[in-house]
């Protein structure tokens, strides 16, 4: 009986220790989780920028000459016309009864060809179509036609999946082919608060931001969603150059009240964007380099800027 309770005691000895590495095993797994997430999280607030650049060719589209429409053919109904035409019973179907089975056969090969044949000239005139509507459709960019725009804007930019960054957006355009956007991008209070990293025992460490490396962020967001908008317009709009104005909630002095203020203003010319690593870029020097107006120290963070943009 003791041999017995030794061999049971060991049994859940290393029972327990096996649970033990187990736990100790996910929370390590958590912990590495906990501070990939983290990290992908910031680097969506302050990366957003980081993308190629490689604009839609509306000038080339548009110079294209529309497709004629095809005219219909009836290449397989008249194959199965003839089949069925050239069918003359044998003394083997005469004699068993198979001429009638294979005559009806013959005709509804027919009549399938006729439905076959419609749906190949629906399908070419769907394409022609499409050549054609795109045709179309660049030829009405380069006027700068609003509808275009909004259209395209909404069916082959990505602004409508970015996440940390643009939370609505306004075209307005001005006289010369100018494009403003009026962007309401993130608030301070959208900013993480607390840093997650993974110390070299596999733990994760949790610390409270300075609120000095908050307002950095935010500044940074602001920043790489301006460019970002910026990038996605040039790549789809035929314009030389678009003004991004970024707008967030600020607290009115004046009223007590916080609203919605302008913070940063700044023009991006397709040529610019052309000769810039934006894949290795950090936002706020771009934003600078590009002369961008802004009025942001770590302190205080946004100030708002003038409200003369957007007319």
């Amino acid at each position: 009986m003791r041999a017995i309770d030794r061999e049971a005691k060991r049994s859940q000895a290393r029972r327990v220790a096996y649970e033990r590495s187990a736990q100790k095993i996910a929370l390590l797994e958590e912990a590495a989780d906990a501070a990939d997430e983290y990290q992908q999280m910031i680097d969506q607030l302050v990366g957003a920028h980081r993308i190629a650049f490689r604009p839609v060719d509306w000038e080339a589209k548009a110079q294209c000459e529309p497709l004629p429409m095809p005219e219909r053919t009836s290449v397989t109904e008249e194959a199965a016309r003839r089949a069925a035409g050239g069918y003359h019973p044998n003394w083997f179907d005469r004699t068993f009864g198979l001429a009638r089975g294979k005559v009806a056969r013959l005709e509804s090969a027919v009549a399938h060809a006729v439905i076959h044949d419609e749906a190949m000239h629906r399908a070419e005139c769907g394409k022609v179509r499409a050549v054609n509507d795109g045709i179309e459709l660049a030829r009405k960019l380069i006027a700068l036609d609003r509808d275009a725009v909004a259209k395209v804007v909404n069916e082959q930019s990505g602004l409508g999946d970015l996440p940390f960054c643009v939370e609505a957006l306004d075209l307005w355009f001005g006289e010369n082919r100018q494009v403003i956007a009026r962007v309401d991008g993130l608030d301070l209070e959208d900013m993480p608060t607390q840093s997650v990293t993974l110390l070299q025992s596999g733990k994760a460490s949790v610390k409270p931001l300075s609120p000095a490396k908050i307002q950095e962020l935010h500044r940074a967001n602001i920043c790489a969603s301006a460019l970002r908008v910026a990038v996605e317009l040039l790549k789809v709009v035929p314009v030389p150059m678009v003004e991004v104005v970024m707008e967030t909630d600020l607290l009115d002095p004046a009223t007590g009240h916080i609203e919605p203020k302008p913070v940063l203003s700044v023009k991006v010319s397709r040529q610019a964007i052309a000769t810039l690593a934006l894949e290795r870029t950090e936002a706020p020097a771009v934003v600078e380099r590009l002369g961008g107006e802004m009025d942001w120290n770590s302190r205080r963070g946004f100030a708002a800027i003038a409200d003369g943009c957007v007319a």
